[in-house]
């Protein structure tokens, strides 16, 4: 018997047309493993890929930030203190794209609202009883500052005529914490219920609907809740002439006040505050240790519904950005700059012209101050009371002069490197 020879046939391989017709063949450990195989090399052919083009990006994002952000930045302007962390927190934002852009844009809502002339104020200058509220002023607190409010109570506030001033302080509510059944939601708890005591106990608090952060349109939300509570045609109780928002560690010289507002006519768009010591970053603002604004305009601002990019981050400069939307020839504002009368207390020459001192942030400081402005008075043997103010004329005079010790300040955060872009020239 004979055996016949294997034949050797050369490999074949099934053209891709029979895979499509019979997909069937992809199941064979020979295929699948090609397959795997060459899906495993693509996928690292992009992943290599993907890493150098991070890499690249990384490298031109560092370059850039070294060359424009010469300070450390914050997430928030609002989580810094003061002295050298607002000058390095907020000057630190100027530099965002973003953040610069927003206070660039026109506000449609500011834009297409009723105009502070067409609003007006109907408050009379002349008539007894029927000049109304001098100034709505609205010291900004925070929930757990109830020692701090305490002592404006029994030291500051008693020097303003209640028929002429409502005053009241501003708060925002607590923030939440992440767990809702935790000891610091307890904590939140209790504080709530020793504000919502201290609210029936003296009626002068006000809680805006927010998270209390000056940072986050504090501010809006403040002339907001004012603009409504006071709303409506004609005459309506209790209505201010004008509206202030001042800082708690802020004293503002009462008699002063009432010399510089009793005879302004709140129909006008009046801003009046210091422009001294401000960024220059920025258009035209007034500081936001204290700064003050006719009905009209107050109404306008707190009645537009603008989207949060224009009404958060860096507050005074905001509401000199609002301002400027409006129509310089049908309403033009009338800008009052106390100059060096007002700001941080440390940094001015105190005397009878003085308007606002700031940068109070001991208690003691508070009671030293305050007794020291009633000395001054008494010294120049001038009564502390609503009919001896200085004339607005003498302060804004005075307020022209930079003292000393602010132009050493001045120096000082130069030399050390918070000048970002000009905005200290």
């Amino acid at each position: 018997m004979t055996s016949h020879t294997a034949k050797a046939y050369p490999l074949t391989r099934p053209p891709l047309r029979k895979y499509l017709f019979s997909p069937q063949l992809l199941l064979r450990p020979s295929i699948r493993l090609k397959t795997s195989l060459y899906t495993l090399s693509i996928t690292i052919i992009i992943l290599v890929i993907l890493a150098l083009n991070a890499a690249t990006s990384r490298s031109g994002s560092n370059e850039v930030s070294g060359d424009v952000n010469t300070v450390p930045s914050h997430d928030s302007p609002a989580d810094s203190g003061e002295g050298v962390d607002v000058a390095k927190g907020k000057d630190a934002h100027l530099v965002d794209e973003e953040i610069q852009r927003s206070f660039e844009e026109p506000d449609f809502s500011l834009l297409s609202s009723i105009q502070p002339h067409e609003i007006g104020c109907d408050v009379p200058l002349e008539g007894g009883r029927d000049k109304g509220v001098l100034m709505f002023l609205g010291i900004f607190s925070a929930a757990d500052k109830r020692e701090r409010r305490d002592l404006y109570r029994r030291v500051v506030i008693p020097d303003f005529p209640k028929e002429q001033f409502t005053i009241k302080f501003i708060l925002g509510t607590p923030p939440f914490p992440e767990n809702p059944i935790g000891q610091e939601a307890v904590a939140r708890s209790m504080l709530m219920n020793k504000v919502e005591a201290e609210m029936r106990e003296h009626g002068d608090m006000v809680m805006l609907p927010m998270i209390d952060n000056i940072d986050l349109g504090k501010t809006h939300e403040y002339f907001k809740w004012v603009a409504k509570e006071y709303s409506g045609q004609g005459r309506v109780k209790g209505r201010p002439r004008f509206v202030m928002k001042a800082d708690d560690d802020t004293i503002l010289v009462m008699p002063n006040i009432i010399s510089g507002f009793k005879d302004l006519d709140c129909a006008e768009n009046v801003y009046w505050g210091t422009s001294s010591g401000r960024s220059h970053y920025f258009g035209d603002y007034f500081r936001g240790l204290a700064y003050a604004m006719s009905w009209p305009l107050v109404s306008w601002i707190g009645n537009a519904d603008m989207p949060l990019a224009h009404i958060i981050k860096i507050e005074d400069a905001r509401t000199g950005q609002w301002l400027r939307h409006l129509d310089p020839v049908t309403d033009p504002v009338k800008r009052i700059d106390m100059g060096w009368t007002m700001g941080d207390w440390n940094q001015l020459d105190v005397g009878l012209e003085t308007v606002a001192l700031h940068w109070l942030k001991l208690d003691e400081w508070v009671i030293e101050q305050h007794k020291r402005l009633h000395e001054l008075w008494e010294s120049a043997d001038r009564p502390y009371d609503i009919e001896h103010g200085i004339p607005p004329i003498q302060s804004m005079f005075k307020g022209k002069q930079t003292p000393e010790s602010a132009q050493k300040e001045h120096q000082r955060q130069k030399e050390l490197g918070w000048d970002v872009t000009g905005n200290l020239d």
